[in-house]
């Protein structure tokens, strides 16, 4: 009885032996395939960077040899005495190219680039190459030898040619995803919302890179779900699975079991962590005293960022003090002589972090405007929130309506971005009274120095209903970047001359 119980066993532990490793065999056939696909676009490639250099070698070297048998490439090497100097460097830059290019694969790991960022790549490699080796000639002092108009033509056209040969090979990708030959099979354990919603998004994909195979689910049920997680292993042998998404509650046995239970198989682990629509795009690991966690980024605006930020405000508001103080000085006059009060109008508003500060606007109002407000507040024109707009208020005098169409009466904040108070860039200054009323989520918009302008301005200014402002500040408070600082900055000039949803 012993016996039979250990040789079955046995038996059962060779079966599940067998498994394994069949499961492993479809998944290494389509790491075949991909790699062989790339191995053929790469010799295609630099083919095409050869036969490219050969013909300027022709077109630009050749004409100062013409007794040498032109048609004939073979004879180049014994007749004309400069090419070898011309295949030294081709080879040194293809070979500086093709390592940057592996070393970008390599670190890169099994993460598909996008065409973009691809290209982006690729132009970055051929400058680099083209650069260090023209340095290297520098050092071995063979650098007159060359004619710099070949050279440089060679690294142009290389661009332009690595261009357009990765983006065909993205378009043969797709063809061969659409026939499902380079696809990646996706199981997706958990079918509630996140699981729902990472179907639809990689659905969605353009290049037709992923086929659901299905989802394991504990609680529902459904022609989608193919069986529970307690299935897992006979799923995985049963089908063909690449990547396996784990998109349940972190319940920490549960997903140990499925972990161990995956770890033997050739398949990809993703686990879609909770909360993981509040963390935006920004979020770092770290381990301490031995226990990694993950740490939520409120902003990128954070150290080096934020000095690079003040630096620039403080340079750019400087400036602007300066070259506009006549048009301040024809403004004021302006403004004192159409109405009767102050030239300059200073208002309490919130700052960063919930601060206040006394903000500085050239007078667009009668004086008595803050005791008519409440006459005027059925009259609102912002939907759906705490701010307060209206397109004819009757407070604002005629110079104050001119002024503001144009923001002309927010020049003065200048001072406030040169005290520190504000930036020229980020989310408007909301008044105390507004920000009485907000939720925790709109207080999102106080962790940087509010802005004389900023992304909802540039995106329908007044026009926009309130949550839709807060959600533009809130966007560019976690993505921010340097390029979307001098996207909002450009974007504002226009907006200011034709006074676009400003009243």
């Amino acid at each position: 009885m012993e016996i039979d119980r250990i040789a079955s066993a046995k038996s059962l532990s060779q079966m599940q032996f067998k498994a394994v490793g069949n499961a492993s065999k479809q998944r290494i056939k389509l790491g075949k395939v991909r790699r062989i696909t790339q191995v053929l676009f790469y010799l295609c490639e630099y083919s095409v960077y050869v036969l490219t250099f050969y013909l300027l070698m022709y077109l630009k070297v050749l004409p100062d040899y013409p007794l040498v048998d032109s048609m004939n490439p073979i004879v180049w090497a014994n007749d004309v005495h400069v090419f070898g100097k011309y295949m030294f460097f081709l080879g040194m830059m293809l070979l500086i190219h093709g390592f940057m290019r592996s070393q970008g694969f390599l670190f890169a790991g099994k993460r598909e680039r996008g065409l973009t960022e691809d290209l982006l790549f690729s132009a970055k490699a051929t400058c680099y190459a083209f650069l260090m080796s023209i340095g290297i000639t520098f050092l071995l002092k063979t650098t007159f030898i060359y004619s710099r108009v070949t050279l440089v033509t060679f690294a142009v056209l290389m661009l332009v040619e690595g261009v357009m040969l990765r983006a065909a090979y993205k378009y043969a990708s797709h063809k061969l995803n659409e026939r499902g030959l380079l696809q990646d099979r996706i199981l997706i354990v958990g079918a509630g919302k996140v699981g729902n919603e990472l179907q639809s998004t990689l659905e969605a994909e353009k290049r037709s890179k992923y086929k659901i195979v299905g989802y394991l689910d504990d609680y529902k049920i459904g022609s989608e779900v193919i069986g529970k997680t307690t299935e897992l292993e006979s799923v995985l042998q049963s089908q063909h699975v690449d990547v396996v998404y784990i998109t349940i509650p972190s319940e920490r046995s549960v997903i140990e079991s499925i972990l161990h239970t995956i770890y033997k198989y050739n398949v990809d682990i993703r686990i879609i962590p909770e909360m993981f629509d509040r963390m935006s795009t920004v979020f770092a690991f770290h381990t301490d005293s031995s226990q990694p966690y993950m740490e939520i980024v409120k902003t990128p605006l954070r150290g080096i960022n934020v000095l690079l930020k003040r630096l620039f405000d403080i340079l750019i508001s400087s400036v602007l003090l300066l070259l506009l103080s006549p048009l301040f000085l024809a403004l004021g006059l302006w403004t004192k002589l159409d109405s009767k009060g102050p030239v300059f109008f200073k208002q309490v508003r919130v700052g960063k972090n919930g601060v206040p500060f006394s903000m500085i606007k050239f007078r667009s109002m009668r004086v008595d405007a803050e005791r008519l407000r409440e006459q005027l507040d059925k009259e609102n024109a912002v939907s759906g929130g705490p701010a307060f707009k209206l397109k004819a208020d009757p407070r604002v005098t005629r110079s104050g309506r001119w002024l503001r169409k144009y923001s002309l009466d927010e020049l003065p904040q200048l001072w406030n971005v040169l005290r520190g108070h504000m930036s020229l860039i980020g989310p408007r200054p909301p008044l105390p009274d507004e920000v009485a009323q907000y939720t925790n989520y709109h207080w999102r918009r106080m962790d940087v120095l509010p802005g004389m302008t900023g992304l909802w301005q540039v995106s329908g200014r007044s026009d926009l209903d309130f949550e839709s402002w807060i959600d533009l500040d809130i966007q560019y408070i976690e993505r921010w970047s340097f390029a979307l600082e001098m996207k909002i900055l450009l974007k504002t000039i226009p907006v200011v001359i034709k006074g676009t949803g400003a009243y």
